[in-house]
C-alpha cells in the first residue's frame, strides 16, 4: 500500500538535519538555523509547533528522545556544531536542563539505550562518547575520521559508524569487533529486530548482526544520509530526494519529495514515516486513510513534485539519449516505479500510483539538455541558457552558463552585462546552482564529499555528465572544474614589532604621575620607571616584573601603555614568557584577564573605547608570543583558553585595528596547528575563522582568514574537507568581491586548491 502525504510542517529557516519521534503524536527536529523544534499532533493529519529549542549558538546536527520515568514526555538531547550536547525537558523546554561538554568537533550523531540510561554521541572529532547520568564514562577513539552514526544495542554494546567506512562494536569502552563492507563513509545507524542497519555514501543500506553482514539493500541512486527502523520496516533517505521503505530486505515503497536532500528520517509508532529535508520542512506520510491530508494539500504537494527541478543524476544509470517517449505512459507501472520520458526537448520523471492506476509526474529533468546538446548565445555555445524574468511584461533576460565555470562568475557577468546591482549576486548564483544542479561535463573527475574527503557515489560513470559533489550540510553545492591547483600556504608567523617605545614610555610616565596623586599605592618608583624605559635597549627580568605589575594592577583605562610595551618586549625576547605575577598567574592568563578578553566579547552591549584599546593590545601580546619557539609552545598549550576568550569576537569587534589584530592571532594559531600536526585543533580554528570571515569586510582580516583556510586545508585532509563546507562559498565570493586585490588573489588561489 502506498504512502500518502499526511502533514507538512513548516517553521525552520534552513536545512532540517535531524529528526526524532516520540510515540505517534510528537516529532522533534533540529536544523542549520541553530534551533530545535517540538511538534505535537493536533489532528489526524495536522501537527503544530509547540516549542522552539534555543540554546546552541551554531548549527544543530543531531537529536534523540530519551525515555525517562521522571519526565512523562521524555527528555530531548540535541548535538551541535558548537561541540556540546544539550538535554531538554520536553514538557518545559525553555532552557537546557543539562549541557554535556567534551567533544571538540560537531556532534553529528546521538543515540540512547532503550531504558534511557545510556546516551552515546558521535562527532567530527573522530570519537564517540558514552554518557551515563550526565558523565562521560567512555571515549571511543579507534576511528580515523568523523563518527557519523552511533547506536546502543539491547545488550549494552555500542555501535559506531564512521567516514573511515568502518563499523565498530564496543563493550564497556573496549573495541571488540570491526565490520567492513561499505565502500564509502557510513552515515547513519539504526537498530532492527535482528541487529542493526547502516546507511552509506556508497548508495547502499546494509543490515547486520554483531557477527557480520546479513544483506545489502540497493535502490537509492545517490548518497544515503539517514536510516530509521520500527514496526518491522526500515526507512532510508538520501540525496536522490527519496525515502525508501524496506521490509524483509525488499523495497516496498519509494516516496519522492520536492526537495533534493532527505537528511533525516523517522518512524512513528503508528506506522507513519517522516523526513526532514534541505528546504527546511518536515513531511509526514501515512498508509492510513484516516490520517491522509486533505485533497487540496495533496494536490499542492503533487504539483510541487511535478515541477521540481530534478537532475538526471538523481535518477541513476539512465542514458538520456535512449529514453522512451510519451507512449511509455500508456503502459502500466510496477509498484512505485519511476520512469523518465523524453518529449521533444523536454524530459520529465513519472511515478506509478498503484491506487489511482496512473502515472504521476514527479519532476522536470533540468540537466537533460545540457547532457545531450549545447545551446548558443551571442555566438558561443553554453551548457545552459536560462530565461530570467526581471520585470513583469518585460522580455526575459538570457543567462548563459557552462557547467564547468563558477556560478558566481556567471552571475557577475550576467549582472554587469544587464547593468543590474551586484546585490543580487547571491540570488543569481543560487538560481544557477539549483537549476543546473552543479552538473559537471567533460572528462571523468573525482567526486569529493566535502565532509569526509571520500569519493562519493556516482550513479553512472558511463553518462556524458559527471555528478556534483553533495555537501552533506547544505545540500547541493557548486564544484568548480577539477584542476590540479598548486597552492603554497604561508608558513611565517605575523609578528607586530612596530611601535614608538619612547612615546609609549612617555604616556606610561604621565599615567604614573596622575596615579601618584590619586592612588599612590598603584604608582611605581622612579627606579622602576627607569627600568621600563630601558626596555628599548634590552629586556630585563626586573623591567618585565614591573610591566606585569602595571598590567595587572592599574585601572583598566590606564593599562594600555603597559600592554603595548609588553607586546614589544614579548616580540624582542623570550624572557617575559616565563615571568609570573606575584600571585602566580602566567603571561597568557594575565593578558586575557587584564585586557578583559574573557568578558568583553561575551556581552551584548557595545564595546567602549577603553574595551577596544585594551582588547587590541591584549590580542597583540598573544599574537607576538609566536615570535619565539618557547612562546609558541606556551601559547599553544593555552590555545583552548585563547579560543574560548575570542569566541564571538567576530560579531562584536568593529574597530579596524582590533579586527586586524584578531585575524593575525587566528592566523598564528593556524600556523601553529599545522606545525604541531594537530588536526582536531585545526578544525576548531577553522570553524571560528569561517564565522569571522563571514562577518568582516576588513581587507587585512579577509586576507589573513582566507590564508587560515589555505594553511589548515593544505596540512590536514579533515580541515580541507570541512573547509569546503564552512567557507567554500564565502571564498568564491571574495575571489570576485574581496576588499583588495590581494584578498581576491588569495581567495582564488585557496578556492582552486579546495576544489
Amino acid at each position: 500500500m502506498a504512502y500518502k502525504l499526511s502533514a507538512e510542517l513548516e517553521g525552520h529557516t534552513s536545512d532540517v538535519r535531524g529528526l526524532a519521534s516520540f510515540g505517534s503524536d510528537m516529532l522533534v527536529s533540529v536544523s542549520r538555523d541553530n534551533t530545535g523544534r517540538i511538534w505535537k499532533r493536533t489532528g489526524p493529519h495536522a501537527f503544530s509547533e509547540e516549542s522552539v529549542l534555543v540554546g546552541h549558538d551554531k548549527y544543530v546536527s543531531s537529536v534523540v528522545v530519551i525515555p525517562d520515568d521522571a519526565y512523562p514526555q521524555g527528555l530531548i538531547a540535541t548535538g551541535s556544531m558548537d561541540t556540546t550536547v544539550c538535554v531538554w525537558d520536553a514538557a518545559n523546554p525553555g532552557a537546557p536542563v543539562q549541557r554535556l561538554r567534551g567533544h571538540s568537533g560537531n556532534v553529528c550523531a546521538l543515540a540512547v539505550s532503550r531504558d534511557g540510561r545510556t546516551l552515546v554521541s558521535g562527532s567530527w572529532d573522530k570519537t564517540a562518547k558514552v554518557w551515563v547520568n550526565g558523565e562521560c564514562v567512555h571515549t571511543l577513539r579507534e576511528h580515523e575520521h568523523a563518527v557519523w552514526g552511533v547506536l546502543v544495542l539491547d545488550d549494552g554494546s555500542v555501535v559506531t559508524g564512521s567516514a573511515d567506512k568502518l563499523i565498530r562494536i564496543w563493550r564497556d569502552g573496549q573495541l571488540v569487533h570491526t565490520l567492513t563492507g561499505h565502500t564509502d563513509c557510513v552515515r547513519a545507524l539504526a537498530a532492527t529486530s535482528g541487529g542493526f542497519a547502516s546507511a552509506s555514501n556508497d548508495g547502499s543500506v546494509r543490515e547486520w548482526t554483531v557477527d557480520g553482514l546479513v544483506r545489502e539493500l540497493h535502490g537509492h541512486t545517490s548518497l544515503v544520509y539517514a536510516v530509521a527502523a520500527a514496526n518491522g520496516v526500515l526507512v532510508s533517505g538520501g540525496e536522490d530526494r527519496s525515502m525508501r521503505v524496506w521490509r524483509d530486505g525488499t523495497l516496498q515503497n519509494t516516496v519522492l519529495v520536492p526537495s533534493m536532500s532527505v537528511w533525516a528520517v523517522a518512524v512513528l509508532s503508528n506506522g507513519d514515516i517522516a523526513c526532514g529535508t534541505n528546504d527546511g520542512r518536515i513531511r509526514v506520510f501515512t498508509q492510513d486513510d484516516a490520517r491522509v491530508a486533505d485533497a487540496s494539500t495533496q494536490k499542492q504537494f503533487e504539483e510541487k513534485n511535478a515541477v521540481f527541478a530534478l537532475s538526471a543524476k538523481a535518477m541513476g544509470d539512465v542514458s538520456l539519449g535512449n529514453l522512451p517517449g510519451p507512449e511509455r505512459l500508456k503502459q502500466r507501472g510496477d509498484g512505485d516505479q519511476v520512469v523518465m520520458i523524453k518529449d521533444g526537448s523536454q524530459v520529465t520523471a513519472h511515478q506509478w500510483n498503484v491506487e489511482r492506476n496512473e502515472w504521476i509526474q514527479v519532476g522536470h529533468v533540468v540537466d537533460a539538455a545540457a547532457q545531450t546538446q549545447k545551446q548558443v548565445f551571442d555566438g558561443r555555445e553554453y551548457d545552459y541558457v536560462f530565461d530570467v524574468d526581471i520585470q513583469e511584461g518585460a522580455p526575459a533576460l538570457k543567462l548563459p552558463y557552462n557547467a564547468t565555470e563558477n556560478p558566481y562568475s556567471a552571475a557577475q557577468r550576467f549582472l554587469e552585462r544587464n547593468e543590474l546591482s551586484l546585490e543580487y549576486l547571491d540570488t543569481v548564483a543560487d538560481f544557477i546552482t539549483k537549476n543546473s544542479d552543479g552538473v559537471q561535463l567533460g572528462a571523468q573527475q573525482p567526486h569529493i564529499d566535502p565532509f569526509t574527503g571520500g569519493s562519493r557515489y556516482v550513479p553512472s560513470q558511463s553518462q556524458a555528465g559527471g555528478s556534483v559533489a553533495a555537501d552533506p550540510f547544505t545540500g547541493n553545492r557548486y564544484v568548480p572544474a577539477q584542476t590540479t591547483a598548486a597552492y603554497s600556504p604561508p608558513s611565517e608567523y605575523i609578528i607586530n614589532r612596530q611601535g614608538n617605545s619612547s612615546a609609549i614610555v612617555k604616556k606610561l610616565a604621565e599615567f604614573n604621575t596622575e596615579l601618584a596623586q590619586s592612588d599612590p599605592h598603584l604608582a611605581v618608583s622612579a627606579e622602576d620607571m627607569q627600568r621600563v624605559s630601558e626596555l628599548d635597549n634590552a629586556v630585563s627580568e626586573d623591567a618585565c616584573s614591573v610591566l606585569l605589575r602595571l598590567v595587572q594592577a592599574w585601572p583598566v583605562d590606564r593599562r594600555f601603555p603597559a600592554l603595548d610595551l609588553l607586546r614589544l618586549a614579548v616580540a624582542a625576547s623570550p624572557l617575559p614568557l616565563t615571568c609570573h605575577t606575584s600571585d602566580g598567574k602566567s603571561l597568557v592568563a594575565l593578558v586575557i584577564e587584564a585586557s578583559n578578553l574573557d568578558t568583553v566579547f561575551a556581552t551584548d552591549s557595545a564595546l567602549s573605547k577603553t574595551d577596544e584599546i585594551n582588547a587590541m593590545m591584549g590580542v597583540r601580546v598573544l599574537a607576538n608570543m609566536f615570535a619565539h619557539p618557547q612562546g609558541t609552545d606556551i601559547a599553544w598549550a593555552a590555545r583552548s583558553r585563547i579560543l574560548s576568550a575570542l569566541d564571538g569576537s567576530w560579531s562584536r569587534a568593529t574597530n579596524k585595528n582590533l579586527v586586524t589584530s584578531l585575524s593575525n592571532l587566528y592566523f598564528n594559531l593556524a600556523i601553529a596547528a599545522a606545525q604541531k600536526s594537530d588536526d582536531d585543533e585545526g578544525l576548531n580554528i577553522l570553524s571560528a575563522s569561517s564565522r569571522f570571515l563571514e562577518h568582516t569586510d576588513n581587507a587585512d582580516a579577509q586576507l589573513r582568514l582566507v590564508n587560515v583556510f589555505g594553511v589548515l586545508a593544505s596540512k590536514f585532509q579533515l580541515c580541507k574537507d570541512s573547509a569546503r563546507v564552512l567557507g567554500d562559498e564565502t571564498i568564491v565570493i571574495l575571489g570576485i568581491m574581496g576588499k583588495s586585490e590581494a584578498v581576491k588573489a588569495a581567495a582564488k588561489s585557496v578556492g582552486a586548491f579546495l576544489s
